[in-house]
């Protein structure tokens, strides 16, 4: 942690040894606060001020080397799923990451870039930027002589009051692989409810993604450029008691609504192509958010 401390920004960024004796930034605005683990370059927290927290985090995550950080926002790449042989969604959540410039910006936001250590075929940068909301962009460049497919994906989780009571828009109309039921559907018109386990992988689609939350009052927005997939998860009751690193009783508070490129939305990068990632999140009241 020592070789890091040159990036501490006095009263923003701080870099504390956090669980597992595992390197964070904390970071401190005026409108909110955040927590970023090397490990994974995962965000772990992001608070404004006066409301609770955006995202879940699991109390029975393990902090530990070669173990992904369950809930916050886990970094998916090069793939998407399970892999034989591989670790499941890729090696970039369980990799440490090398912070590489810390930035305050006029308006007071604060901005860490990160780089994921060489790899002979990509290079990798991920920029988060804590503001009044939290900004996240992932590019990828190839720098092999080949062409590589890749896929990638912001595996967010969000703190909500019940997962009975929450509904989410802006799928309507959208063809989605239901991962549950082993078939390929259309989303009908009206907002999704969750009551089972859910897990849907939604193609072709840009949009924005709004998750309305009548017992927090609130309204958590999903923009994103650069993904053409929309995954929505929650593993419900049998699910959750088969996953050690999640409590049993965890899953109505959390919903994920993840935005990235995968299964068909895979892409394909020439030699010396880029791609970039970016999602924005934002929430707010919800009769103050344009358009609810």
């Amino acid at each position: 942690m020592s070789d890091s401390i040159q990036w501490e920004i006095p009263g923003h960024l701080s870099l504390l040894a956090g669980d597992g004796g595992m390197t964070k930034a904390v970071v401190k605005t005026a409108t909110c606060t955040a927590e970023l683990y090397l490990h994974g370059a995962h965000v772990t927290r992001f608070q404004k001020s006066g409301e609770a927290p955006l995202l879940f985090m699991s109390k029975a995550s393990e902090f530990a080397a070669g173990r992904p950080i369950r809930g916050g926002v886990p970094l998916i790449f090069p793939w998407f799923g399970p892999r034989e042989g591989m670790p499941a969604h890729g090696f970039a959540r369980t990799t440490e990451w090398e912070l590489v410039e810390t930035t305050l910006l006029p308006d007071g936001a604060v901005t860490l870039k990160l780089r994921l250590p060489t790899d002979e075929a990509f290079e990798v940068e991920y920029r988060v930027t804590v503001a009044a909301d939290l900004t996240m962009e992932l590019v990828v460049r190839n720098s092999a002589d080949h062409e590589v497919t890749i896929e990638n994906c912001l595996h967010t989780y969000f703190q909500i009051s019940a997962i009975n009571t929450v509904s989410i828009t802006g799928l309507a109309g959208v063809t989605y692989l239901d991962k549950v039921a082993g078939t390929t559907c259309t989303e009908s018109p009206a907002p999704i409810r969750v009551a089972g386990e859910v897990d849907r992988v939604y193609l072709d689609t840009p949009s924005t993604v709004e998750i309305v939350d009548p017992g927090l009052g609130r309204t958590i927005r999903v923009a994103k450029s650069g993904s053409r997939s929309t995954v929505v998860w929650n593993p419900w009751i049998e699910k959750s008691k088969r996953m050690p690193d999640f409590g049993d009783d965890e899953y109505p508070q959390m919903l994920c609504v993840e935005s990235g490129n995968v299964a068909a939305n895979k892409i394909t990068l020439s030699p010396g192509a880029s791609t970039a990632l970016k999602v924005v999140v934002s929430s707010a009241p919800t009769a103050q958010l344009p358009g609810v």
